[in-house]
Order: structure tokens, then C-alpha cells, then sequence
């Protein structure tokens, strides 16, 4: 799988991925946001802070004091087995 290239965060907390040579993925994260490890990402303003490198996508806190929260990252791999369920 090629280079993650953009992220686009939409309101249902759903994201769509897109790929060097155009490929997209529209993953589905309502599942993932109820629970504890991604639920601080039910704040709509840091799921909206989405971030790439390489093939993983990140949320930076947008809220500087909260600077002691853990940041979220998902990786490439990670979307493609949760996509395989």
C-alpha cells in the first residue's frame, strides 16, 4: 500500500483516506471513538485536528492545556484489519 497522502475528517466521525495514485478509503471510527483508548476523540474540535505522516494519522491536542493527554495515532495496518471485521 502506497503513502497516505490526505486525510479528510467528516462530522460522523468518519474519516476518508486518501492515496499516492488516488486510491481512497472512507473508515468508519464511530465504534473506535466509544472506546477508552480514542473516546477523547468524541470532542469533535481535536477528531477535526487530524494529522498524517507516512502511513499513520495522528490527532495534536488543539487545547494547550491539556498537554498531559496521550496522543492518538492509528496506523495503515491498524484501519486494514479493523476494515477486515
Amino acid at each position: 500500500m502506497s503513502r497516505i497522502t490526505k486525510v479528510t475528517p467528516n462530522d460522523d466521525y468518519s474519516i476518508v483516506i486518501e492515496f499516492e495514485g488516488g486510491n481512497k478509503i472512507l473508515f468508519n471510527m464511530q465504534k473506535m471513538v466509544n472506546t477508552i483508548r480514542y473516546s477523547s476523540l468524541k470532542d469533535i474540535e481535536w477528531f477535526r485536528n487530524i494529522r498524517i505522516e507516512d502511513k499513520t494519522i495522528f490527532w495534536q491536542e488543539v487545547d494547550s492545556s491539556k498537554q498531559n493527554m496521550m496522543p492518538i495515532m492509528i496506523t495503515l495496518d491498524n484501519i486494514l484489519f479493523a476494515l477486515r471485521d
